[in-house]
């Protein structure tokens, strides 16, 4: 004979008594098999209970067979033994587990979705549907009529059938056994096969909040959360919601757009500051080549520069390389030690092959194409060098 499974018959039971059936020695513990426990194992999308056994944690609970397996830290003293679950995590289960058949049934009754998958985990809870889309106003509605039963505060009622009877129930998805074959039923509206534990009437599950949807293969996944947790996520949310008022010193139904609002501004400013800086770099560029001295009848700007933007050198090469007959090697040390260089379009060479030469004799890595090139090195105490030999291997190859 098996386990008896008293978290069956009533899911608010916590404490028991027990004789222990089997006891052994494994890798992380003792395994424990007893005739009778509370401790619901994992299954059906629902995690084990903790709790402790003689006050020896209980770390694991597994269903073998008809048998259930309790995973202990250490060894009970006797063949008889207490038991006493983590009420707040059983509970918790149950208002997720509960409010897992309310919205699956709903979104049955409105979509004509059916749950092919429920996770129930430390933080959120989802349940997989087999529609790949779902509008907003169906989710809107499938929390609105979710909520509407947990306020009607319906039963919840548990009972065995007859596999004979089975076709006499509504039952949203079909038994996965074939006998004792054990019915949740919210009173009048959802009769589904499960094992897990469950609250005695909706009311107990709570609020339910749907948190995000999105597509997942060719479902569409629904994360939500019930009773305890769903205060828990509305209290961090009212929180940064009133911190970030605070801040923007408006009240907390106007942060979304007043938020936009500088989301918008910010993304101005930055333009306009993009095209200040390219507006900058033109006559940084003008003044560079003004000033740089000719070499084969070439202009060749080399500056090494420190803690500066990688993207404005790059900007400062396009500008040089736009006059006629210009070359511009930059070099930048700071975090990342990085090199750009690049020719105008009436230079005749091409900028890979110095660059590739130079760069392998300093550990350097990158790549481009004939007429730019760039790359980072290792040591910055480099710099100065790597600049000197490339503009030597340059000089070498090129012609107008």
């Amino acid at each position: 004979m098996g386990t008896s499974k008293l978290y069956r018959d009533n899911a608010y039971t916590t404490e028991f008594d027990a004789q222990v059936k089997h006891l052994a020695k494994v890798e992380g513990g003792f395994e424990v098999v007893l005739d009778r426990t509370v401790f619901y194992p994992t299954g059906g999308g629902q995690p084990f209970d903790t709790g402790l056994i003689d006050e020896i944690p209980v770390t694991d609970v597994q269903e073998r067979g008809d048998e259930i397996v309790h995973m202990l830290e250490g060894q009970p003293k006797s063949r008889t033994v207490s038991g006493k679950i983590d009420w707040h995590r059983r509970f918790d289960h149950m208002q997720q587990h509960a409010g897992q058949h309310i919205l699956s049934a709903v979104f049955e009754k409105i979509a004509g979705a059916g749950t092919v998958g429920f996770h129930l985990g430390n933080q959120f809870v989802n349940i997989d549907l087999n529609v790949q889309r779902l509008t907003e106003n169906q989710i809107t509605r499938a929390e609105q009529l979710a909520n509407e039963i947990v306020f009607d505060n319906r039963a919840i009622k548990t009972y065995i059938v007859e596999p004979k009877d089975i076709s006499k129930l509504p039952l949203r998805k079909p038994p996965a056994v074939k006998e004792d074959i054990r019915i949740v039923e919210i009173d009048g509206f959802d009769y589904s096969p499960c094992g897990g534990t469950h609250p005695s009437h909706t009311g107990s599950v709570g609020l339910i909040k749907i948190r995000h949807w999105e597509k997942s293969k060719n479902n569409t996944r629904i994360e939500f959360l019930c009773g305890g947790r769903a205060l828990r996520d509305f209290q961090g949310k009212n929180e940064s919601i009133n911190r970030i008022s605070a801040l923007l010193s408006v009240r907390d139904f106007e942060t979304a757009d007043t938020v936009e609002r500088i989301v918008s501004d910010n993304k101005a400013l930055l333009k306009t500051i993009e095209g200040l800086k390219e507006s900058l770099c033109e006559y940084e560029a003008r003044a560079l080549v003004d000033s740089a001295p000719l070499e084969k009848g070439i202009r060749v700007v080399k500056v090494l520069f420190d803690n500066r933007p990688f993207e404005e050198l790059r900007l400062l090469a396009s500008a040089i390389t736009r006059s006629e007959g210009c070359i511009a090697m930059l070099c930048n040390t700071g975090e990342k030690s990085q090199v750009i260089a690049g020719r105008s379009e009436d230079i005749n060479m091409d900028m890979r092959k110095p660059f590739k030469k130079v760069m392998s004799q300093h550990s350097g890595r990158g790549g481009g194409n004939d007429r730019v090139v760039q790359g980072g090195f290792e040591s910055a105490e480099d710099a100065e060098e790597l600049l000197d030999m490339l503009h030597k291997e340059i000089l070498k190859t090129v012609y107008i």
